[in-house]
């Protein structure tokens, strides 16, 4: 079994960031390496999904149990597998004021085969952070979305009342 851990400061609300951890079917858009992912299931806290990873030169599909602990983090599990014996692991967040999150990401993966160190140092060395990386940068562009949304709605808002009072002059 291969496992990793990291732990990183993100430089985001918790709330955002919960978001994109738990809409699992956005993460083919962010995530390097993972070519789609289904929800099949949702039942209460526990979210059911199937992924399709490209990894080793190979397309591999799994199916994987979430179970959710809200704004504090989730565990999953692997259900079922054509290539891995085992896919476990967690996100693990705590909020470190307004706008950090404190954010441990694990896991353990079982192969059919010995797995090369020299694979293991990539995936905690390199792989790992930048993938964390990227939840940190799909979060804060989630949490920036709202100010800008409201900024540019503003405008048109007011160009379209005068519009209606022309079309009404107009029409008299």
């Amino acid at each position: 079994m291969a496992g990793a851990k990291h732990t990183t400061t993100m430089n985001v609300p918790l709330e955002a960031l919960w978001e994109v951890i738990t809409n699992y079917e956005e993460y083919p858009e962010f995530v390097e390496g993972l070519q789609s992912l289904t929800v099949t299931k949702v039942d209460g806290k526990h979210t059911y999904a199937d992924y399709v990873v490209s990894m080793f030169g190979k397309k591999i599909k799994y199916s994987v149990k979430h179970t959710e602990t809200p704004k504090k983090g989730l565990k999953w599990t692997m259900t079922e597998g054509e290539f891995f014996k085992s896919n476990d692991g967690s996100w693990e967040l705590a909020a470190d004021g307004d706008d950090a999150v404190e954010a441990t990401y694990s896991v353990d993966v079982g192969f059919p085969l010995l797995v090369p160190k020299s694979v293991v140092n990539t995936l905690t060395g390199t792989q790992l952070p930048k993938m964390m990386k990227a939840f940190e940068d799909r979060a804060k562009a989630k949490a920036q979305k709202p100010a800008k949304a409201k900024a540019k709605k503003a405008p048109a808002k007011e160009a379209a009342a005068p519009a209606k009072k022309a079309t009404k002059g107009t029409k008299k």
